[in-house]
């Protein structure tokens, strides 16, 4: 490899801070106040069968990145992952969709968190009242200060991700527990569709029935596992490309299994026959925690939560910067973004690209999707942060982020079970005994039925039409669309950077080489 290529700092991180990059980009306390609330809105109570499927779906993910891992580590993530295995055309359109769902993801966040629940945590436990406009600057916060935090280098970034997330996944799991043993409302129908027509019929009916409503439910499920992957740009930071193997099965794990548990939990606590109640709050996981755990265990939910939105978005932002970098490095894109800073050795200039992109998008989104919900750019800024209209507007808001990143991140991972079958196929390996029936069941299979299921919830997604999540999976279509034009373009403008396209760094392949030296 050239020595003059921008590098990012070897060594830096271990596999408990990639474990906690993981944790962290999937934000599961933000989840457990906002995407779940989301997820009740389309599922009801078949929230907690939403997020166990949402989880099994990403076990079998699991097995996909883990194949892909195991022969690239770079600071391009997917990009390199696809690259390697699958070609440059397929690795241009997967780098420039993964920042997309980590940018949408990192917008849509402190929507929710900072424009809906902080406002509502004030006024629910003391009473105070903030002006409309408080989302803006609360929102701005979420989103630049983590940027900061991002640019000024690994190190600092991953002592505080390392402690803030591990203690977040152990806080809600044994809270959640609690809630469970002392709820009166235990169903294991809660995870059978077919068992609530007569409550939930006429709730079910428009969405096109408890399947469609449960597909929709699960829009909400799977993007609460974006940021799973986390570990990937941080490929050429690790001490060994094996933390990153290791990362990808230990995070999704770990998360699943708390956020199917934290699902149950708020379903039950709340009730099973009042979910639609649920749904229209602006903070029920926090009144479900208060409820069962008094007024310290709503208060330290909400503070989980807002550490969640910082860490998420410090890891998030980490992540998409990275991306850029490697794209930029191996000239698809403009060269700014493959500067690396002198002090930090970190990817600043795209770390900076990243943050303003996210709040321009989660601004924007606010005004423009509360304009579509009725609610006019002047009640954006002078109505009650807690009035209906407000909470309307965001959570509509949050609501088509979410989706534009669920568009992304399914793209991203269409491509990468793909690259898994190409790979394989072109290996041509010859396999005896248990291994004659593992590898096609592992290389084929599993990659397959991720595949369908991500294509289900996409499917759910668009027919019949609602408001605002089908114009998010056109405008998602949109930015596909463009990705294709721009691979085709590199190729025919810059067939050399196409050649080359996740493939100038591969710590992996050094790794082996520096081995077959000694």
């Amino acid at each position: 490899m050239s020595s003059n290529i921008p590098r990012l700092r070897k060594g830096v991180v271990g596999t408990i801070e990639a474990v906690a990059q993981e944790i962290a980009a999937m934000a599961p306390a933000c989840d457990t106040v906002a995407f779940i609330t989301s997820a009740a809105a389309f599922a009801f109570v078949l929230t907690p069968l939403a997020f166990l499927l949402a989880m099994v779906t990403m076990f079998i993910e699991v097995n996909t990145l883990y194949h892909l891992s195991k022969r690239h580590a770079s600071a391009g993530g997917y990009y390199g992952y696809v690259a390697t295995a699958f070609g440059p055309f397929p690795a241009i359109i997967t780098g420039l969709m993964y920042p997309v769902y980590q940018v949408a993801s990192t917008a849509a966040i402190p929507v929710y968190v900072a424009g809906i629940v902080l406002p509502g945590v004030l006024k629910y436990f003391w009473g105070i009242i903030l002006p409309g406009w408080i989302w803006i600057a609360f929102i701005l916060i979420f989103i630049l200060v983590p940027i900061f935090l991002a640019i000024i280098g690994i190190r600092p970034q991953m002592k505080y991700i390392r402690y803030a997330a591990l203690t977040e996944v152990a806080f809600l799991a044994i809270t959640s527990l609690i809630i469970i043993l002392k709820a009166p409302d235990n169903s294991i129908n809660v995870f059978n569709p077919f068992a609530w027509n007569s409550v939930y019929g006429q709730n079910f009916g428009p969405l096109g029935g408890p399947i469609a409503g449960l597909g929709l439910g699960m829009i909400f499920g799977l993007t609460s596992f974006i940021g799973y992957g986390g570990s990937a740009p941080l490929g050429e930071e690790v001490k060994s490309s094996k933390a990153i193997t290791k990362a990808l099965m230990l995070g999704v794990t770990i998360v699943g299994v708390v956020l199917t548990e934290v699902s149950y939990a708020l379903t039950v606590g709340w009730g099973t026959n009042n979910m639609v109640s649920f749904a229209s709050c602006e903070i029920p996981g926090i009144i479900v925690y208060a409820n069962f755990l008094g007024i310290v265990g709503g208060l330290l939910l909400a503070l989980f939560a807002f550490n969640s939105a910082f860490s998420d978005s410090v890891a998030m932002q980490s992540n998409a910067g990275r991306v850029y970098f490697a794209m930029g490095r191996d000239g698809i894109l403009p060269k700014f973004f493959a500067y690396v800073h002198e002090k930090w050795v970190t990817p600043s200039k795209s770390l900076l690209f990243i943050g303003t992109a996210s709040s321009i998008m989660a601004i924007g989104a606010g005004f423009i999707i509360g304009y579509f919900s009725g609610v006019s750019p002047i009640q954006m800024l002078t109505l009650p942060a807690t009035s209906s209209q407000i909470y309307n507007a965001l959570s509509n808001a949050f609501d088509y982020l979410t989706t534009i990143a669920l568009v992304g991140f399914i793209v991203a991972h269409f491509i990468n079970n793909t690259a898994v079958m190409t790979l394989f196929y072109k290996l041509k390996e010859k396999h005896t005994g248990i291994n004659k029936i593992i590898h096609p069941f592992m290389h084929y299979f599993l990659p397959a039925v991720a595949t369908i299921i991500f294509a289900f919830v996409l499917y759910e997604s668009i027919i019949p039409p609602v408001f605002p999540v089908t114009q998010a999976v056109a405008t998602g279509g949109a930015v596909l669309i463009f990705s294709i034009f721009y691979a085709y373009w590199i190729k025919i403008k810059k067939p050399t950077a196409y050649k080359n396209a996740g493939m100038s760094v591969n710590i992996v392949k050094e790794e082996q080489e520096q081995t077959q030296k000694v």
